[in-house]
């Protein structure tokens, strides 16, 4: 690969291999959100990326997980902050039976050194249909919340949700995209969803993220001929960039993809660090986060923001 570097004014790209993050100083990196690929060859690169064997590739999940947590995430270890996060976005294996590769990813985790102080479901409304199965349509992920320390890594509550909204967060009408120029300036959350704080709250279950797994047309506006295998939705990397981090501080995604994780970081005021072997993922996100740093939100609208909506850390 030609580890291109692409910058912006609150974000860089790096069109390489993500086991070594050496562009990073160590303990510099506030919050970390990313999806990797899933175990067992489920992940088709493109031509030209399969460098030499990258995650996903590996023949067994317990090799998956090995791989994934000496050699990359031992490096987002290095470049997190001693109060920083982690959150992985994962989901299950099937080989005619469950390789159970959250819960094995859990331990291998903790046995390096790491903390697991949130396990969040996503549940998907527009799942994709497997076919024939002998088990119940999978309709959700998990979202792992790993830190180094326990007992000071920061982390905000929300104090209520507006009522009468959809899930999400905007600024503008409702059917702005990204790069839209907006004439109304609005923050707001959307959905009136339970606290984050507990597994029960008034007999309902909360830590429960709901939505479609993708929608096109945002994409499709920026590139009409771009085409992505695993897009991430937007809404996922909101909940925990506004917990773990603050306004100034740097976000990383090690597998940007598209650059949604940086994308989501520079609307709310983060720096945003992204990596991916694919150069043609890297110049679309280029494109994307472009255009979004054309029509940011002021400082004081984001603190203004979650003043309203969080409480202190």
């Amino acid at each position: 690969l030609d580890h291109v570097h692409l910058h912006g004014k609150g974000y860089t790209l790096y069109n390489k291999d993500s086991r070594n993050l050496s562009e990073i100083p160590s303990e510099s990196v506030q919050t970390v959100v990313l999806s990797p690929p899933y175990a067992l060859g489920q992940r088709i690169y493109p031509t030209g990326v399969m460098t030499g064997e990258q995650l996903g590739s590996e023949s067994t999940a317990d090799d998956y997980i090995k791989n994934s947590v000496n050699d990359y995430y031992s490096e987002i270890y290095r470049v997190l902050k001693n109060e920083g996060s982690l959150f992985i976005n994962i989901m299950d294996t099937y080989k005619g039976t469950s390789c159970i590769v959250p819960h094995k990813l859990v331990v291998e985790m903790v046995s390096a050194g790491w903390y697991l102080v949130g396990d969040w479901t996503w549940r998907k409304s527009n799942s994709k249909p497997l076919g024939k199965i002998k088990r119940l349509q999978p309709t959700t992920e998990r979202i792992l919340h790993f830190v180094k320390d326990p007992k000071n890594y920061y982390f905000r509550e929300f104090i209520h949700w507006k009522q009468g909204e959809l899930f999400g967060i905007q600024r503008g009408c409702n059917d702005a995209k990204s790069g839209d120029k907006k004439d109304k300036v609005k923050w707001s959350l959307k959905k009136p969803i339970k606290r984050f704080k507990d597994f029960l709250d008034e007999q309902e279950v909360a830590g429960v993220i709901e939505g479609a797994s993708f929608n096109w047309s945002e994409l499709r506006k920026i590139d009409p001929n771009f085409n992505h295998l695993a897009p991430f939705p937007a809404y996922l990397p909101i909940l925990p960039i506004l917990m773990t981090s603050k306004i100034g501080d740097t976000v990383l995604d090690i597998f940007s993809g598209t650059g949604t994780t940086a994308e989501v970081a520079l609307q709310l005021g983060r720096n945003a660090i992204g990596y991916d072997t694919d150069p043609v993922s890297i110049e679309f996100s280029k494109k994307r986060l472009d255009l979004v740093e054309q029509n940011l939100p002021s400082i004081d609208e984001i603190t203004d923001f979650e003043n309203e909506y969080m409480t202190a850390a």
